[in-house]
Protein backbone atom coordinates (compact mmCIF):
# COMPACT_ATOMS: atom_id res chain seq x y z
CA UNK A 1 0.00 0.00 0.00
CA UNK A 2 2.68 2.39 1.00
CA UNK A 3 6.81 2.37 0.91
CA UNK A 4 8.04 0.97 3.78
CA UNK A 5 10.16 4.21 4.06
CA UNK A 6 7.51 6.82 4.58
CA UNK A 7 7.15 8.18 7.86
CA UNK A 8 4.92 8.48 10.01
CA UNK A 9 3.58 11.66 8.64
CA UNK A 10 3.86 10.66 5.20
CA UNK A 11 1.57 7.63 5.91
CA UNK A 12 -1.19 9.90 7.77
CA UNK A 13 -1.09 12.54 5.00
CA UNK A 14 -1.45 9.32 2.27
CA UNK A 15 -4.24 7.57 4.35
CA UNK A 16 -6.42 11.01 5.04
CA UNK A 17 -5.66 12.43 1.05
CA UNK A 18 -6.29 9.10 -0.41
CA UNK A 19 -9.01 7.46 2.00
CA UNK A 20 -10.49 10.46 4.27
CA UNK A 21 -9.74 7.98 6.91
CA UNK A 22 -10.83 9.74 10.43
CA UNK A 23 -8.62 10.25 13.77
CA UNK A 24 -5.41 9.33 11.04
CA UNK A 25 -2.71 10.03 13.46
CA UNK A 26 -3.90 7.32 15.78
CA UNK A 27 -4.75 4.62 13.09
CA UNK A 28 -0.45 5.09 12.21
CA UNK A 29 0.75 5.31 15.65
CA UNK A 30 -0.85 2.01 16.41
CA UNK A 31 1.71 0.77 13.49
CA UNK A 32 4.43 3.13 14.87
CA UNK A 33 7.33 0.48 14.75
CA UNK A 34 7.34 0.48 11.16
CA UNK A 35 6.69 3.58 10.43
CA UNK A 36 8.84 5.74 12.73
CA UNK A 37 12.20 6.17 11.34
CA UNK A 38 13.28 8.91 8.90
CA UNK A 39 14.30 7.76 5.42
CA UNK A 40 18.71 7.56 5.69
CA UNK A 41 21.16 8.17 3.82
CA UNK A 42 24.41 5.35 4.02
CA UNK A 43 26.83 6.98 1.73
CA UNK A 44 29.39 4.37 2.58
CA UNK A 45 30.73 0.82 0.78
CA UNK A 46 30.32 -1.43 3.42
CA UNK A 47 33.48 -3.81 3.49
CA UNK A 48 31.72 -6.56 5.73
CA UNK A 49 34.34 -6.51 8.36
CA UNK A 50 33.97 -6.05 11.63
CA UNK A 51 36.57 -4.97 14.44
CA UNK A 52 36.61 -8.54 16.29
CA UNK A 53 38.95 -8.28 18.19
CA UNK A 54 38.92 -6.95 21.73
CA UNK A 55 41.04 -5.68 24.49
CA UNK A 56 40.60 -8.88 26.51
CA UNK A 57 41.24 -11.35 24.07
CA UNK A 58 45.03 -9.21 23.56
CA UNK A 59 48.01 -10.88 25.67
CA UNK A 60 47.63 -8.77 28.93
CA UNK A 61 50.54 -7.46 30.65
CA UNK A 62 51.98 -8.24 33.87
CA UNK A 63 53.26 -7.08 36.39
CA UNK A 64 57.02 -7.66 35.89
CA UNK A 65 56.62 -6.82 32.39
CA UNK A 66 55.54 -2.78 32.97
CA UNK A 67 58.91 -0.66 32.55
CA UNK A 68 56.87 2.78 33.05
CA UNK A 69 58.26 3.90 35.98
CA UNK A 70 56.16 5.36 39.36
CA UNK A 71 55.81 9.53 38.78
CA UNK A 72 57.17 11.52 40.98
CA UNK A 73 53.82 12.55 43.29
CA UNK A 74 51.80 9.49 42.36
CA UNK A 75 50.06 7.75 44.98
CA UNK A 76 51.27 4.29 46.35
CA UNK A 77 49.02 1.81 46.54
CA UNK A 78 48.75 -2.12 48.27
CA UNK A 79 46.58 -4.58 45.62
CA UNK A 80 45.08 -7.19 47.87
CA UNK A 81 45.75 -10.57 46.67
CA UNK A 82 43.77 -11.99 49.25
CA UNK A 83 40.00 -12.64 48.31
CA UNK A 84 38.15 -15.78 48.00
CA UNK A 85 38.96 -16.31 44.67
CA UNK A 86 35.44 -17.51 43.64
CA UNK A 87 34.44 -13.36 44.16
CA UNK A 88 38.98 -12.75 43.36
CA UNK A 89 41.16 -14.19 41.04
CA UNK A 90 38.82 -16.78 39.69
CA UNK A 91 35.91 -14.48 39.22
CA UNK A 92 37.89 -12.33 37.13
CA UNK A 93 39.68 -14.90 35.02
CA UNK A 94 36.29 -16.52 34.22
CA UNK A 95 34.73 -13.15 33.39
CA UNK A 96 37.71 -11.94 31.32
CA UNK A 97 37.37 -15.21 29.13
CA UNK A 98 34.20 -14.48 28.46
CA UNK A 99 34.79 -10.72 27.60
CA UNK A 100 37.42 -12.14 25.17
CA UNK A 101 35.19 -14.27 23.46
CA UNK A 102 32.04 -12.35 23.23
CA UNK A 103 29.89 -14.22 25.49
CA UNK A 104 28.51 -11.38 27.73
CA UNK A 105 26.78 -8.58 26.12
CA UNK A 106 26.51 -6.40 29.08
CA UNK A 107 29.24 -3.86 27.94
CA UNK A 108 28.50 -1.46 30.32
CA UNK A 109 29.74 -3.32 33.39
CA UNK A 110 33.24 -4.10 31.68
CA UNK A 111 35.47 -1.42 33.31
CA UNK A 112 36.33 -3.32 36.29
CA UNK A 113 38.21 -5.67 34.76
CA UNK A 114 40.48 -3.40 33.21
CA UNK A 115 41.02 -1.23 36.06
CA UNK A 116 41.68 -4.27 37.75
CA UNK A 117 44.42 -5.40 35.45
CA UNK A 118 45.36 -1.67 35.80
CA UNK A 119 46.13 -1.63 38.95
CA UNK A 120 47.42 -5.35 39.65
CA UNK A 121 50.49 -3.88 37.05
CA UNK A 122 50.65 -0.55 38.02
CA UNK A 123 54.15 1.11 38.92
CA UNK A 124 52.96 2.95 41.98
CA UNK A 125 51.84 -0.96 43.69
CA UNK A 126 53.64 -1.70 47.02
CA UNK A 127 53.91 -5.23 48.60
CA UNK A 128 54.26 -2.94 52.29
CA UNK A 129 50.83 -2.08 53.39
CA UNK A 130 52.98 0.70 55.73
CA UNK A 131 54.00 2.36 52.68
CA UNK A 132 50.61 2.59 50.99
CA UNK A 133 48.43 5.31 50.33
CA UNK A 134 45.65 3.53 49.47
CA UNK A 135 44.41 -0.23 49.23
CA UNK A 136 42.60 -1.55 46.34
CA UNK A 137 40.24 -4.24 46.84
CA UNK A 138 39.85 -6.25 43.03
CA UNK A 139 36.47 -7.51 43.55
CA UNK A 140 34.92 -6.90 40.14
CA UNK A 141 31.18 -6.17 41.50
CA UNK A 142 29.32 -5.13 38.78
CA UNK A 143 30.56 -7.75 36.02
CA UNK A 144 29.77 -10.33 39.30
CA UNK A 145 26.36 -8.81 39.24
CA UNK A 146 25.82 -8.59 35.53
CA UNK A 147 27.07 -12.22 35.10
CA UNK A 148 24.13 -13.24 37.15
CA UNK A 149 25.60 -16.54 38.43
CA UNK A 150 22.33 -17.68 40.19
CA UNK A 151 20.99 -17.26 36.66
CA UNK A 152 18.65 -14.69 37.96
CA UNK A 153 18.56 -10.66 37.83
CA UNK A 154 17.50 -8.88 40.90
CA UNK A 155 17.53 -5.12 41.51
CA UNK A 156 20.47 -3.78 43.60
CA UNK A 157 22.28 -6.92 42.42
CA UNK A 158 20.73 -8.77 45.29
CA UNK A 159 21.41 -12.00 43.51
CA UNK A 160 24.91 -11.67 45.23
CA UNK A 161 24.32 -12.43 48.45
CA UNK A 162 25.66 -10.43 51.49
CA UNK A 163 26.97 -13.19 53.10
CA UNK A 164 29.07 -13.87 49.95
CA UNK A 165 30.55 -10.47 49.78
CA UNK A 166 31.19 -10.63 53.57
CA UNK A 167 33.40 -13.69 53.95
CA UNK A 168 34.64 -13.57 50.54
CA UNK A 169 35.90 -10.05 50.63
CA UNK A 170 35.60 -7.95 53.29
CA UNK A 171 36.51 -10.60 56.20
CA UNK A 172 39.41 -11.36 53.93
CA UNK A 173 40.92 -7.78 53.96
CA UNK A 174 43.31 -7.83 56.56
CA UNK A 175 44.09 -3.98 57.10
CA UNK A 176 40.75 -2.81 56.60
CA UNK A 177 39.49 -2.23 60.30
CA UNK A 178 40.15 0.92 61.43
CA UNK A 179 41.06 2.10 57.95
CA UNK A 180 37.77 2.23 55.99
CA UNK A 181 38.69 5.55 54.35
CA UNK A 182 42.03 4.52 52.67
CA UNK A 183 40.51 1.20 51.43
CA UNK A 184 39.29 1.37 47.22
CA UNK A 185 36.19 -0.37 46.20
CA UNK A 186 34.93 -1.08 42.47
CA UNK A 187 31.28 -0.19 41.73
CA UNK A 188 31.69 0.08 38.10
CA UNK A 189 27.87 -0.20 37.44
CA UNK A 190 24.50 2.09 37.66
CA UNK A 191 24.39 2.83 41.47
CA UNK A 192 20.81 1.91 41.26
CA UNK A 193 21.93 -1.76 39.89
CA UNK A 194 24.42 -2.18 42.46
CA UNK A 195 24.27 -4.17 45.95
CA UNK A 196 23.73 -1.50 48.97
CA UNK A 197 26.94 -3.62 50.56
CA UNK A 198 29.16 -1.97 48.14
CA UNK A 199 27.19 0.86 47.71
CA UNK A 200 27.68 1.84 51.59
CA UNK A 201 31.48 1.60 50.97
CA UNK A 202 33.71 5.17 52.19
CA UNK A 203 35.63 4.67 48.91
CA UNK A 204 34.85 3.74 45.69
CA UNK A 205 35.14 3.92 41.57
CA UNK A 206 31.40 4.42 39.87
CA UNK A 207 29.86 4.75 36.60
CA UNK A 208 27.44 7.35 38.41
CA UNK A 209 25.64 9.37 39.54
CA UNK A 210 27.37 9.67 42.78
CA UNK A 211 25.70 10.21 46.00
CA UNK A 212 28.30 10.91 47.90
CA UNK A 213 31.74 12.79 47.35
CA UNK A 214 33.81 9.56 47.76
CA UNK A 215 31.91 8.20 44.68
CA UNK A 216 34.97 8.96 42.22
CA UNK A 217 33.39 8.55 39.06
CA UNK A 218 34.77 7.30 35.89
CA UNK A 219 33.86 6.65 31.76
CA UNK A 220 32.23 3.12 30.92
CA UNK A 221 34.84 1.12 28.57
CA UNK A 222 34.65 0.52 25.36
CA UNK A 223 36.72 -2.49 24.85
CA UNK A 224 37.78 -2.20 20.91
CA UNK A 225 41.55 -1.70 19.87
CA UNK A 226 40.49 1.49 17.82
CA UNK A 227 39.35 3.34 21.10
CA UNK A 228 42.84 2.55 22.90
CA UNK A 229 44.76 6.02 24.04
CA UNK A 230 47.46 4.71 21.27
CA UNK A 231 45.15 4.96 18.35
CA UNK A 232 43.04 8.32 19.41
CA UNK A 233 46.71 10.33 20.03
CA UNK A 234 48.07 8.84 16.34
CA UNK A 235 44.97 10.52 14.66
CA UNK A 236 46.27 14.27 13.79
CA UNK A 237 44.11 17.35 13.95
CA UNK A 238 43.47 17.41 10.58
CA UNK A 239 41.64 13.99 11.13
CA UNK A 240 39.42 15.64 13.80
CA UNK A 241 38.81 18.22 11.87
CA UNK A 242 37.89 17.05 8.37
CA UNK A 243 34.59 17.80 6.60
CA UNK A 244 32.06 15.29 7.79
CA UNK A 245 29.44 13.87 5.34
CA UNK A 246 26.82 13.74 7.96
CA UNK A 247 25.42 16.86 10.17
CA UNK A 248 23.82 14.31 13.08
CA UNK A 249 23.86 10.87 13.19
CA UNK A 250 21.61 9.06 16.13
CA UNK A 251 20.82 5.27 16.65
CA UNK A 252 19.02 5.00 19.74
CA UNK A 253 16.20 3.06 21.54
CA UNK A 254 13.10 4.69 22.53
CA UNK A 255 11.56 2.21 25.54
CA UNK A 256 12.92 0.08 28.27
CA UNK A 257 10.09 -1.68 29.63
CA UNK A 258 12.13 -2.29 33.02
CA UNK A 259 12.69 1.54 33.36
CA UNK A 260 8.91 2.34 33.40
CA UNK A 261 9.95 6.20 34.52
CA UNK A 262 12.64 6.44 32.39
CA UNK A 263 13.40 10.18 30.62
CA UNK A 264 13.46 8.36 27.56
CA UNK A 265 10.34 9.78 26.12
CA UNK A 266 12.37 12.62 25.42
CA UNK A 267 14.47 10.59 22.57
CA UNK A 268 10.50 9.94 21.09
CA UNK A 269 9.70 13.90 21.51
CA UNK A 270 12.88 14.15 19.35
CA UNK A 271 11.81 11.38 16.51
CA UNK A 272 8.49 12.95 16.42
CA UNK A 273 10.05 16.32 15.98
CA UNK A 274 12.19 15.48 13.22
CA UNK A 275 9.50 13.22 11.26
CA UNK A 276 6.78 16.12 11.54
CA UNK A 277 8.95 19.59 11.51
CA UNK A 278 12.13 18.52 9.54
CA UNK A 279 13.34 19.06 5.86
CA UNK A 280 16.26 16.20 4.24
CA UNK A 281 18.99 18.25 5.72
CA UNK A 282 20.22 20.12 8.22
CA UNK A 283 22.95 22.96 7.43
CA UNK A 284 22.91 21.77 3.95
CA UNK A 285 24.01 17.94 4.72
CA UNK A 286 21.94 14.79 5.32
CA UNK A 287 21.37 13.61 8.49
CA UNK A 288 20.98 9.98 10.10
CA UNK A 289 18.40 9.27 12.86
CA UNK A 290 17.75 6.08 13.31
CA UNK A 291 15.28 3.66 15.59
CA UNK A 292 16.70 0.21 16.76
CA UNK A 293 14.54 -2.40 17.18
CA UNK A 294 15.12 -5.83 18.86
CA UNK A 295 16.10 -8.01 16.01
CA UNK A 296 17.20 -5.49 13.43
CA UNK A 297 20.48 -4.14 14.70
CA UNK A 298 23.15 -3.10 11.33
CA UNK A 299 26.61 -4.33 12.14
CA UNK A 300 28.70 -2.33 14.69
CA UNK A 301 30.77 -1.30 12.10
CA UNK A 302 28.08 1.02 10.82
CA UNK A 303 27.70 2.70 13.95
CA UNK A 304 31.24 3.50 14.12
CA UNK A 305 31.49 4.58 10.42
CA UNK A 306 28.56 6.48 10.79
CA UNK A 307 29.43 8.43 14.14
CA UNK A 308 33.14 9.05 12.98
CA UNK A 309 31.62 10.62 9.54
CA UNK A 310 29.08 13.07 12.00
CA UNK A 311 29.54 16.42 12.98
CA UNK A 312 26.89 16.28 15.82
CA UNK A 313 25.84 13.34 17.71
CA UNK A 314 22.64 13.69 19.91
CA UNK A 315 23.11 11.90 23.34
CA UNK A 316 19.88 12.43 24.54
CA UNK A 317 18.12 11.26 28.01
CA UNK A 318 18.02 7.63 28.49
CA UNK A 319 17.74 5.46 31.67
CA UNK A 320 20.64 7.15 33.49
CA UNK A 321 22.87 10.02 33.82
CA UNK A 322 25.49 9.38 31.94
CA UNK A 323 25.28 6.96 28.84
CA UNK A 324 28.28 4.81 27.64
CA UNK A 325 27.26 7.11 23.98
CA UNK A 326 28.23 9.76 25.17
CA UNK A 327 32.09 8.52 25.90
CA UNK A 328 32.00 6.65 22.34
CA UNK A 329 30.95 9.61 20.10
CA UNK A 330 34.00 11.75 22.17
CA UNK A 331 36.39 9.11 21.01
CA UNK A 332 34.70 9.06 17.82
CA UNK A 333 35.51 12.57 16.95
CA UNK A 334 31.50 13.69 17.37
CA UNK A 335 30.19 16.59 19.16
CA UNK A 336 27.72 15.09 21.91
CA UNK A 337 24.52 17.33 21.92
CA UNK A 338 22.20 17.15 24.85
CA UNK A 339 19.71 18.29 26.24
CA UNK A 340 19.30 20.96 29.57
CA UNK A 341 17.33 21.14 32.71
CA UNK A 342 17.04 22.07 35.99
CA UNK A 343 17.92 19.80 38.88
CA UNK A 344 16.33 21.06 41.41
CA UNK A 345 19.88 21.99 43.38
CA UNK A 346 20.16 26.27 43.02
CA UNK A 347 22.68 26.97 40.24
CA UNK A 348 23.21 23.41 39.34
CA UNK A 349 21.69 21.96 35.62
CA UNK A 350 21.17 18.03 34.90
CA UNK A 351 21.61 16.76 31.57
CA UNK A 352 19.30 14.26 32.33
CA UNK A 353 16.01 15.38 33.56
CA UNK A 354 14.32 17.93 35.55
CA UNK A 355 14.56 17.35 39.05
CA UNK A 356 17.65 14.82 38.10
CA UNK A 357 21.31 14.21 39.03
CA UNK A 358 23.34 17.57 38.50
CA UNK A 359 26.26 17.36 36.23
CA UNK A 360 28.73 17.45 38.88
CA UNK A 361 27.26 14.43 40.06
CA UNK A 362 27.40 12.64 36.66
CA UNK A 363 30.31 12.98 34.76
CA UNK A 364 33.95 11.91 35.82
CA UNK A 365 36.20 14.72 36.41
CA UNK A 366 33.68 17.70 35.69
CA UNK A 367 34.59 21.25 36.32
CA UNK A 368 32.85 21.74 39.80
CA UNK A 369 32.87 18.32 41.06
CA UNK A 370 35.56 18.80 43.32
CA UNK A 371 36.54 15.08 42.95
CA UNK A 372 40.03 16.20 41.70
CA UNK A 373 42.62 19.05 41.50
CA UNK A 374 40.73 21.97 39.62
CA UNK A 375 43.49 22.42 37.44
CA UNK A 376 42.96 18.97 36.15
CA UNK A 377 38.53 19.30 35.84
CA UNK A 378 37.38 18.73 32.35
CA UNK A 379 35.59 21.63 30.72
CA UNK A 380 32.75 19.64 28.96
CA UNK A 381 30.97 22.67 28.22
CA UNK A 382 33.67 23.29 25.87
CA UNK A 383 32.76 20.78 23.88
CA UNK A 384 29.34 19.91 24.50
CA UNK A 385 26.80 21.64 22.43
CA UNK A 386 23.80 22.06 25.25
CA UNK A 387 20.36 22.58 24.36
CA UNK A 388 17.78 24.35 26.71
CA UNK A 389 13.90 24.48 25.97
CA UNK A 390 13.15 21.37 24.98
CA UNK A 391 13.73 19.13 21.76
CA UNK A 392 12.50 21.10 19.39
CA UNK A 393 15.39 23.93 19.75
CA UNK A 394 18.03 20.86 18.16
CA UNK A 395 17.81 21.61 15.37
CA UNK A 396 18.42 26.02 15.47
CA UNK A 397 21.10 25.18 17.59
CA UNK A 398 23.04 23.26 15.45
CA UNK A 399 22.29 25.13 12.43
CA UNK A 400 23.56 28.32 14.21
CA UNK A 401 26.62 26.04 14.76
CA UNK A 402 27.26 24.63 11.52
CA UNK A 403 26.98 28.85 10.18
CA UNK A 404 30.28 29.28 12.50
CA UNK A 405 33.03 26.67 11.18
CA UNK A 406 35.60 28.34 13.09
CA UNK A 407 33.53 27.80 16.87
CA UNK A 408 32.70 23.98 15.00
CA UNK A 409 36.40 23.75 14.62
CA UNK A 410 37.04 25.04 18.19
CA UNK A 411 35.02 22.39 19.31
CA UNK A 412 36.23 19.20 17.39
CA UNK A 413 40.01 20.47 18.09
CA UNK A 414 38.76 20.13 22.13
CA UNK A 415 37.48 17.00 22.00
CA UNK A 416 41.06 15.99 20.84
CA UNK A 417 42.58 17.46 23.93
CA UNK A 418 39.89 15.71 26.13
CA UNK A 419 39.07 12.30 24.19
CA UNK A 420 42.20 9.89 25.27
CA UNK A 421 40.87 10.52 28.96
CA UNK A 422 37.73 8.37 28.46
CA UNK A 423 39.82 5.58 27.20
CA UNK A 424 41.46 2.98 29.18
CA UNK A 425 44.92 1.91 28.06
CA UNK A 426 45.12 -1.59 28.13
CA UNK A 427 47.57 -4.35 26.43
CA UNK A 428 50.54 -2.42 25.19
CA UNK A 429 49.21 0.88 25.94
CA UNK A 430 48.79 -0.07 29.89
CA UNK A 431 50.35 2.87 31.89
CA UNK A 432 51.91 4.57 28.49
CA UNK A 433 49.44 7.73 27.90
CA UNK A 434 47.11 9.96 29.62
CA UNK A 435 43.80 7.86 29.42
CA UNK A 436 41.13 7.43 32.16
CA UNK A 437 43.72 5.80 34.26
CA UNK A 438 46.06 8.15 34.94
CA UNK A 439 43.27 10.64 35.47
CA UNK A 440 41.52 8.07 37.87
CA UNK A 441 45.43 8.06 39.47
CA UNK A 442 44.97 11.88 39.53
CA UNK A 443 41.86 11.77 41.22
CA UNK A 444 43.03 9.34 44.15
CA UNK A 445 46.16 11.60 44.87
CA UNK A 446 43.55 14.86 45.06
CA UNK A 447 41.42 12.64 47.78
CA UNK A 448 44.57 11.03 49.96
CA UNK A 449 45.96 14.93 50.08
CA UNK A 450 42.48 15.55 51.80
CA UNK A 451 43.05 13.04 54.21
CA UNK A 452 45.89 14.10 54.89
CA UNK A 453 44.74 18.31 55.18
CA UNK A 454 42.29 16.57 57.55
CA UNK A 455 39.38 17.39 55.06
Amino acid sequence: MWSPQLTCAGRVDFLRNKYGTQDTENVVMKDRVVCRNPPIQIFWEDDGIDELDNIFAQTRMSRQNITTSQPPGSISIYFYESLRKDVGHDLVENIRRQYALRNNSETNAQADIAIIDLFRTYPGRTDDPDAADLFVVPYAHASHCVSKPTGVWMGACKHIGHDLMKKGVFDTLEYYVGNKERHLFLNVINQGNSNPVLRNTHLSLDIGPRYKDTNLLVPYLNNLPSFQPSAILKRGKDWWVRPRTYAITYFFGVSNSKMRNSPRFHRQNFLAEVQQNWNDTLGGLPYAIRVMTKGNKPPSRLFTHMYQDSIFCPTLPGDTPPQKRFFDVIMMGCIPVVLEFDSGQEGKKSWHQNGGQPLENSYPWIQGSNSTDPKNEIDYRSFVVVVTGGVQNVRPAIEALMQNYTEVRRRQLTLMKYAPYFSYGMGADAHKYPDAFSKILEGLRFYVDGLSLGE
